[in-house]
């Protein structure tokens, strides 16, 4: 699957300008694929490939907005390498040292894949919304996927997030119906177990916030919980969309701002 999506991306031109040139946004898509192959005396018995696998695809924000830039940017490094001390504008260099560090003969492991695709999502004249998922595995039965976005405002280049929100605990319950309704009705097609006996016991008991905050696709507001937040693993990475009409209530004043700044012009 991330082979497939990585075939698309590298056929999609490097560079997207949004439409609004009053507002204009494009990107440089950057892509790192390295492997490294591990000598034999770091091979467990088990191990049956000697390689590991790196693919990065970043797309870098180019805009005139220095705000906007650099919270994109500073969003990117924190979805990359934790341990990166160099230039922090530089996202070509925080891509390589990800992809140094692991394939380190030291720090890597045989066998081991990790592969990221941070993007573009969505542009317009009030927002610029970037998405992420990582793929990653070191071993044991299955490898761990993580996916979150982030939606920054045009003009100031602030990040949407939960404090746009009056009382963001308060989402829970239409979080919650959302999530039966567009993803766990669908994922279990009406077959057995309900939805209330998929969650985790502390789930059903507490319904929390997904700690991966929240962001902006086509004027909906959509919250996705990790492997393993508030299910099984097999169950995926449970997420919903819930569009501005049914959240405005909930909103601040700079929160309704993110969607209706073009309606008042």
């Amino acid at each position: 699957m991330f082979l497939l999506v990585a075939t698309v991306l590298l056929n999609v031109g490097c560079n997207r300008t949004s439409p609004n040139t009053s507002a204009a946004f494009s990107v440089e898509k950057y892509i790192v694929e390295d492997s490294i192959e591990f000598p034999e005396e770091a091979l467990d018995p088990w191990m049956s490939d000697d390689m590991a696998y790196y693919l990065g695809v970043v797309d870098i924000p180019i805009t005139e907005n220095e705000e906007l830039r650099d919270n994109i940017i500073n969003w990117i490094s924190s979805n990359l390498n934790e341990n990166y001390q160099g230039d922090s504008q530089d996202v070509k260099a925080m891509v390589e040292f990800d992809r140094n560090d692991f394939l380190s003969l030291d720090n890597g492991t045989p066998q081991s894949r990790q592969q990221v695709f941070i993007t573009m999502d969505e542009d317009n004249d009030r927002y610029v919304t970037y998405s992420q998922e990582l793929y990653l595995y070191t071993g044991g039965a299955h490898g761990i996927t993580l996916q979150s976005g982030a939606s920054f405002n045009k003009t100031s280049g602030k990040r949407f997030s939960y404090s746009m929100f009056a009382e963001p605990q308060a989402l829970t319950d239409l979080i919650q119906q959302s999530l039966k309704t567009q993803y766990f009705d669908v994922l279990m097609d009406g077959e057995d177990p309900s939805f209330d006996e998929v969650l985790f016991e502390e789930t059903r008991e507490d319904f929390p916030l997904p700690v991966t905050g929240p962001w902006i696709r086509n004027d909906s507001v959509i919250f996705a919980y990790q492997s393993y937040e508030i299910a099984p693993y097999a169950l995926g990475i449970p997420q919903c969309g819930i569009p501005y009409k049914d959240i405005k209530g909930f909103l601040t004043e700079e929160g309704v701002s993110f969607f209706e700044t073009a309606k008042k012009k």
